[in-house]
């Protein structure tokens, strides 16, 4: 059990997460010289040219997303209730990363002075973090992965699949323009829409002023994992298939000269 803060923001919503891996006391304090804060969908809650936050969710939607010059984004991760966002920049200093809130949320911003305090002085605190960072990596590590191999097919029925479970009920609803869905999957707008096209057009998916609606969920992720399997497959196959011998391509070649002659 937590102390009387903690559960205060259990009563509120707030799932297990990084609060419930420090010391109670160390959870309370953190609390105490925090700041409950409700974010609109869409606002942006960091930049990546503010001071460090420090941001514990408490119910919503958050994402943390990187910007490229062109003005391109990509998404690396999604905080949920319970998840910290920000944790980073609060051990290591500033980074070029974002903070975007995804749906109406509840959030807790601590202290950045008051954490790097109890990492100074308190091992278990020290020990969280660390433990809570090599998983924000791993998660990372896991999201580089799939915008570099999945299909952009793959990539938008994933996508679509992990923003709907955020606690939308039937019909399931995405409520994300196309062009906000191609920032989150890292590529072009253009791409996106013929890949709604094609999704619709295979009864999955259908699109209204609402957003992007989920026919089909079981069928989604079927479609996502056939089409990694048959990668898997086509790559097994051509590593199964040994390349001609010296011997084979000299008789072909001898073939070929007796051919012409």
């Amino acid at each position: 059990m937590g102390g009387p803060l903690l559960d205060a923001l259990v009563d509120d919503g707030l799932q297990d997460g990084f609060l419930f891996t420090l010391p109670a006391d160390a959870a309370e304090r953190l609390l105490a010289e925090g700041i409950r804060i409700s974010v609109p969908a869409g606002a942006v809650v960091y930049r990546d040219e503010d001071p460090a936050r420090l941001i514990v969710v408490v119910s919503g939607l958050l994402r943390v997303y990187l910007t490229s010059e062109e003005g391109r984004q990509v998404t690396v991760r999604y905080a949920r209730s319970g998840d910290i966002a920000g944790l980073p920049l609060a051990v290591g200093g500033l980074a070029p990363m974002n903070i975007q809130s995804m749906t109406g949320a509840s959030v807790v911003a601590l202290s950045v002075d008051a954490l790097r305090s109890m990492l100074e002085s308190d091992p278990d605190v020290a020990r969280a973090c660390a433990e809570e960072l090599t998983h924000q990596l791993y998660r990372a590590l896991d999201e580089i992965s799939e915008q570099t191999f999945l299909t952009v097919r793959q990539r938008v029925a994933r996508q679509l699949l992990d923003l709907v479970a955020a606690g939308a009920g039937p019909p399931l609803v995405v409520r994300l323009s196309q062009q906000e869905l191609a920032d989150e999957i890292g590529t072009v707008r253009e791409v996106v829409t013929r890949t709604i096209h094609q999704l619709r057009d295979d009864g999955l998916i259908e699109t209204s002023r609402d957003g992007i609606v989920l026919v089909d969920p079981v069928r989604l992720s079927e479609e996502a994992v056939m089409e990694e399997r048959r990668a898997i497959d086509q790559s097994a196959a051509e590593a199964a298939t040994p390349p001609p011998s010296a011997s084979h391509r000299m008789r072909g070649a001898s073939r070929q000269r007796r051919s012409r002659s």
